[in-house]
């Protein structure tokens, strides 16, 4: 039985509302991510500050920073060797690099070299576009407890802006290696 709506007496009920089922709405154009812009000079100036805390101390960074990497993304050990001696060296060498660099009027020439970097990150280690989630969790964790007190949670969204920009750039030339047709090489 279907319950119909009340009149008045000497009146006839109102016409029953049907409901229908709304139709979906058309498909969301997905758009491209909108580049993050390159953080402000005083973010950047901040982030450099406090790299003099961490440069003190870069194999402590690196050490921490892979602890955490290690503890959020298992599956991200068996990317390197036993041994991370060199490892630890060249990642806190290219960071402080890029940090240095990040501050320049005309940033093309990093930004290439970031391009570069997610490409043979991608082609040598297979790094996807998700592992630098964790790799940016893991390195501002790893600054907060090499920094120590100087750690601020202004110093902590310096350090997000500034990771993010420099994943963003990273994961482009990620993206553009996986879109890439592989050329079987000579056998």
């Amino acid at each position: 039985m279907v319950a119909r709506p009340l009149a008045p007496p000497g009146q006839t009920p109102p016409p029953q509302r049907t409901y229908l089922p709304q139709q979906a709405s058309p498909p969301r154009q997905v758009s491209a991510p909108q580049p993050v812009r390159r953080p402000g000079p005083e973010v950047i100036q901040a982030v450099q500050r406090s790299c003099r805390a961490v440069e003190d101390r870069p194999v402590r960074l690196a050490e921490v920073f892979y602890d955490h990497l290690f503890q959020m993304a298992p599956a991200t050990r068996s990317m390197f060797s036993e041994d991370m001696t060199g490892q630890m060296q060249k990642m806190t060498d290219t960071l402080l690099a890029a940090i240095a660099q990040i501050s320049a009027q005309d940033t093309a020439g990093l930004e290439v070299v970031l391009h570069r970097m997610g490409r043979e990150h991608y082609e040598r280690y297979h790094v996807e576009p998700e592992h630098y989630m964790y790799v940016a969790h893991a390195l501002t964790r790893a600054v907060r407890d090499v920094a120590d007190w100087e750690y601020t949670s202004y110093l902590s969204s310096c350090w997000i802006a500034v990771i993010q920009w420099i994943s963003e750039h990273m994961i482009a030339g990620t993206r553009a290696a996986m879109a890439a047709p592989v050329i079987p090489g000579p056998r």
